[in-house]
């Protein structure tokens, strides 16, 4: 398998700030990494000790080892271990000063998003939406996801990729939309409303995924949304994969009805999430709605 990490790339650290994974899932993905000349640097990453079964550690273990990447001169990016629950609780515990002041990569998705909604409002690191540790071999087999993630790490380094994507979605909402992609799962957007970490989405094109919520979750998620003005403030909305979120039917009318308060188009069925393929995005990266197609 070919490297999908730019040649900048030496040591890549695991982070697990978020639940634990399957031992085997990890060495089976590390050995990946190192076949491609990669030093791994793993924090505690499987240890339950004392922590609640949903966490990869206790909190203060977690924010360590995470602060201890970032600040190790040598991490070159920083590749989460899977999402699960738990990142928005170290979010007071993250060195916010050090990771501004580096370029510095994190990968993931799902909860992952806490942390990369925080980046984000404190213009810390570069976040990245896309596959991670725990899974990185199987996800990798794909080509599409696979070409995702090489695209995904030439913008965080390299600042552009020289070929456009565009990507054919169903329109709910017409118009045209230009800004700044902004990759969330819903749920944990709608968690952090009200908080300090929650950054200015102002004119940003929203791409929005979860999983395993019931029907009343997603609306409650919504409507949480809708009442702190956020769909108002958004050039536009691309929704992605809601897999294992209830009836294709009842979905695709709370998300319709959602789209009456976006200012912007509304776009649906972008591949990203987690089904395979699955896309990869750097925040901020310049995107385009036009005719019912997203274009970055």
């Amino acid at each position: 398998m070919n490297n999908p990490f730019p040649e900048r790339v030496r040591t890549i650290g695991i982070a697990a700030p978020a639940s634990g994974a399957d031992r085997a899932d990890w060495d089976a993905s590390a050995e990946m990494l190192r076949s491609f000349g990669l030093r791994v640097v793993e924090g505690r990453l499987f240890e339950h000790r004392d922590a609640m079964p949903y966490l990869s550690a206790p909190d203060p273990q977690r924010a360590e080892d995470l602060n201890g990447l970032i600040r190790n001169p040598e991490i070159d990016l920083i590749l989460c271990l899977r999402g699960g629950y738990g990142s928005m609780r170290i979010l007071d515990r993250v060195d916010w000063d050090v990771l501004r002041r580096r370029a510095l990569p994190v990968i993931g998705f799902s909860d992952i998003t806490a942390l990369h909604l925080a980046m984000f409002a404190r213009k810390a690191g570069i976040p990245v939406a896309g596959q991670m540790a725990a899974g990185f071999a199987r996800t990798m087999k794909n080509d599409q996801t696979f070409s995702a993630v090489r695209r995904a790490l030439s913008v965080a380094f390299h600042g552009k990729e020289e070929l456009e994507e565009h990507y054919s979605l169903t329109e709910i909402r017409g118009g045209t939309a230009a800004g700044g992609i902004v990759p969330v799962n819903l749920t944990l957007l709608a968690a952090l409303c009200g908080t300090p970490f929650l950054p200015d989405l102002e004119g940003k094109i929203l791409v929005v995924e979860d999983i395993g919520e019931p029907l009343r979750k997603l609306d409650r998620h919504l409507t949480q949304l809708r009442l702190a003005g956020i769909p108002q403030k958004l050039a536009g909305v691309v929704f992605a994969q809601f897999t294992d979120c209830g009836e294709k039917e009842f979905q695709t009318r709370l998300l319709e009805e959602f789209s009456r308060f976006v200012s912007g188009p509304v776009l649906a069925g972008l591949p990203f999430g987690h089904e395979l393929p699955s896309l990869s995005f750097v925040w901020g990266e310049a995107a385009e709605i036009r005719a019912g197609e997203l274009r970055f």
